[in-house]
């Protein structure tokens, strides 16, 4: 059973453990009458030959209360493409599937280019941006959901926790961040643990106090890829391409709500999914490059937020990161003995070596390009930039979508 305790400047759901799941499901049910549910999806194609894809296709049959499904399918040729659609016919929901490679959707994003939209790069960040335009479109969607597709211990409950605080009108919350244990024979979550976390409450310690910061440090897990939001957030954010996606969300949010109105829930006791390496040394693959770009976009946050970040300042930040990284190893050191778990103090140092270089190298990106790459505007702007465009939008997934026509032979 968990702990109920609340602290931080987020609210904290636990999950005590004693209500079903299907009671949960029986409520949300009788909401979504009147206000539809939308769940987000990026997906690779790789990831439908994997051990997660067809486990969560099977659950999600039993997701009654999700009106529409919108899966993001980037890496995939026409026959994969149409391989997908038929994996995700089985669904009761309604289901779409965006072909991020597909010529139609190609020509859109061409067009945002030419209206100055940063749309270029392709990844999880536009991904997850087109498709909740695309979601958009639908007037009586009120609640938008996320989560990732490399998850090999799903279960739908996972997705029923996440979004009732958002969808159930007894609450109160704009957005809800989901949180889990990362933890099986060892302790994962290396950059939460051990990068993002330290670094957080370093730069409260020397560029605070401040409020963004105590926010940021309130999450059990920042960097999870699981949220739902309300209708308004959903349409006025701005979306980061890169690795630092969560954090750019949650500074959005920040920005567009009160901390009252953001909580994080439970949805999950432990979280399996796919691992990224962690190559010591080198911050141009793995877990290096994320905690890079995740820097960057956090340095950017801050900046906006009228932070000032000298050269001066990055280098005793630098300095009280190591110190805040080395007690971190010497907490989950403990934890770690306590219950049993594997734990290997030299690559935990190895980590922190390479997070450290990565951070060096963000602070130099930072002081020569303080805005770095551009985040992809909100759905209000482009609605404002280029009229009619989310309709263009939406044609064209739901020609991808049409069911072939088969030509008779002679």
């Amino acid at each position: 059973m968990a702990d109920f305790f609340q602290n931080g400047v987020i609210t904290t759901l636990q999950n005590l453990g004693d209500r079903p799941a299907d009671e949960l499901e029986a409520e949300l049910v009788s909401v979504t009458e009147r206000q539809k549910i939308a769940l987000i999806l990026p997906a690779l194609y790789s990831e439908f030959d994997g051990p997660a894809m067809p486990g969560i296709v099977e659950q999600l049959k039993g997701a009654t209360y999700v009106d529409r499904i919108v899966l993001s399918l980037d890496r995939a040729h026409e026959s994969e493409f149409e391989r997908v659609k038929d994996i995700m016919r089985v669904l009761p929901q309604h289901v779409d599937v965006i072909w991020n490679d597909g010529p139609r959707v190609g020509s859109l994003l061409g067009e945002l280019v030419d209206a100055n939209f940063d749309a270029s790069e392709s990844g999880k960040g536009r991904g997850v941006w087109l498709s909740l335009g695309y979601a958009l479109t639908y007037k009586e969607t009120r609640t938008f959901a996320l989560h990732d597709c490399d998850i090999v211990n799903y279960d739908r409950e996972m997705l029923t926790r996440l979004v009732y605080p958002i969808a159930h009108p007894g609450t109160d919350f704009e957005y809800a961040k989901g949180y889990y244990a990362r933890a099986n024979a060892r302790l994962h979550g290396r950059v939460t643990r051990l990068f993002f976390t330290p670094l957080v409450r370093s730069l409260n310690r020397i560029c605070g106090p401040l409020e963004f910061f105590d926010y940021l440090d309130s999450f059990r897990y920042a960097l999870a890829g699981e949220f739902a939001m309300v209708r308004s957030l959903a349409s006025g954010i701005r979306i980061s391409p890169t690795w630092g996606l969560e954090i750019s969300l949650l500074g959005e949010v920040f920005e567009k709500t009160t901390v009252q109105r953001v909580c994080q829930v439970e949805i999950a006791d432990t979280y399996d999914h796919k691992h990224q390496t962690l190559v010591a040394g080198t911050t141009e693959e793995g877990l290096g490059r994320m905690a890079f770009e995740i820097a960057v976009t956090l340095f950017a946050a801050v900046a906006q937020g009228g932070v000032i970040l000298a050269p001066s300042t990055f280098g005793s930040v630098l300095a009280n990161y190591m110190r805040h990284a080395r007690l971190a190893i010497d907490q989950y050191s403990s934890l770690a003995l306590l219950n049993g778990l594997a734990y290997d103090r030299h690559l935990e140092i190895d980590a922190i070596e390479t997070f450290a270089e990565a951070l060096r190298l963000a602070q130099e990106r930072f002081l020569e390009d303080p805005i770095g790459i551009p985040m992809l505007g909100s759905w209000a702007r482009v609605r404002a930039a280029i009229p009619g465009f989310d309709k263009k939008l939406r044609e064209a997934v739901e020609q991808d979508n049409a069911p072939r026509v088969s030509v008779p032979v002679g």
